[in-house]
């Protein structure tokens, strides 16, 4: 009796696995063949098992697919590298897909990202396969490549024009405005008042267009005539802006203090022109007060975040943006000289060392202007 009801529990066992294996093999057809991927099984070297997406990907119907070469689609000159990519991956040295080449059936070539794994497959060993084809991805990724490559040649065109422009009118223009301060120190008070005053705008005209032309070179030079970085001590860097401020600052009792500041790399003579065109500008835009500024660091991970804070005119938060583009003046020259380039210049150097302007600012209640700096020297291509 008790052999009997052991041989029905083993009936009824067996019974439950015979299902179970049942379950199994009908859960992997259905997401083998329904799967999104494309997947596949591969045997010697060839194609044994395909579901529709990998078919679709190659452009064949499945039963064209059994029995060819798993390699006959890839394209020659990437097989090497895919081989080698499988045999890595099969030995568990990657779990990240790889990218090649395959040709398909309309002779289109496409990129696509391939994943194996080892299997047994009808009690051999085999592998089973994933494919997804990436091909819009590296499309717009080529693109972009070349959207980046053409901006910057512009770049780099741009600034040669500039430096040229710049450069070569630097000594007609040189003569224009001797010799129109010649006229006005020979002549003046012997003609008309109409002359000294046509004299006394050639005059003007000639130095406001010689101090533009100084900062557009200035600007054409921060990519291109920069130095190699080096570790500099922001304090000393500071300490330098100063000095060259120094009877500005005096004239009109600026008070410049500043927090416990980091070294960091990049271009020391650049970083002095930073610092000096930010506290520049807090002493030109004040109000009747005497100008307060600080300046202060805040580091995270590898990068620096400076802040300068003035008590000035402030800034209408609409300009906030446009401030840094060159020739960008929110004042007539009646009001403030200058030519618009000290931020367009603050930001080509804060571009080169990698990081990023701004400012924070309301009308009658100062600036402040925040510019980032990678600590490790990431000078931008």
């Amino acid at each position: 009796m008790n052999q009997m009801l052991k041989m029905d529990q083993q009936i009824a066992k067996s019974e439950v696995m015979a299902r179970e294996i049942k379950q199994s093999r009908e859960l992997f057809r259905i997401l083998f063949y329904r799967s999104p991927i494309g997947t596949y099984i591969i045997q010697d070297g060839h194609l044994r098992l395909v579901n529709r997406q990998f078919a679709y990907i190659l452009g064949y119907e499945e039963d064209e697919l059994i029995g060819r070469p798993s390699l006959s689609f890839v394209l020659p000159e990437d097989r090497d590298a895919v081989r080698e990519n499988a045999v890595s991956m099969l030995k568990g040295g990657s779990s990240l897909g790889y990218e090649f080449r395959v040709v398909n059936k309309q002779a289109k070539i496409k990129w696509v990202m391939e994943t194996v794994v080892p299997i047994y497959y009808r009690r051999k060993r085999a592998t089973l396969g994933s494919l997804i084809d990436v091909t819009e991805r590296k499309q717009m990724e080529e693109r972009l490549k070349q959207i980046t490559d053409e901006m910057q040649r512009s770049n780099t065109e741009l600034e040669q024009f500039a430096y040229v422009i710049s450069h070569d009118l630097q000594e007609p223009l040189r003569m224009v405005s001797s010799y129109t301060q010649l006229l006005a120190k020979r002549y003046s008070k012997k003609l008309d008042a109409d002359a000294d005053e046509f004299i006394a705008y050639a005059v003007d005209g000639a130095k406001r267009m010689q101090t533009l032309l100084h900062d557009l070179l200035d600007y054409s030079r921060v990519g291109t005539r920069g130095k190699p970085f080096s570790l500099v001590n922001c304090e000393h860097i500071v300490e330098q802006a100063m000095a060259n401020l120094k009877i500005a600052i005096e004239e009109c009792g600026a008070s410049v203090s500043y927090d416990v500041l980091p070294t960091i790399m990049g271009d020391e003579g650049q970083l002095v022109r930073l610092f000096q065109n930010l506290i520049g500008n807090a002493i030109k835009f004040r109000r009747e007060e005497a100008p307060q500024v600080n300046i202060s660091a805040q580091r995270r991970n590898n990068t620096v975040t400076f802040s300068v804070k003035d008590n000035g005119i402030g800034i209408d938060p609409q300009h906030s943006q446009s401030i840094f583009e060159i020739f960008r003046r929110l004042h007539t020259k009646e009001e403030y000289q200058g030519t618009g380039m000290g931020l367009a210049i603050c930001k080509k150097i804060v571009d080169r060392h990698g990081g990023h302007i701004s400012v924070q600012s309301q009308p009658g209640q100062g600036s402040t202007f925040y510019f980032s700096v990678d600590m490790a020297g990431g000078e931008a291509e």
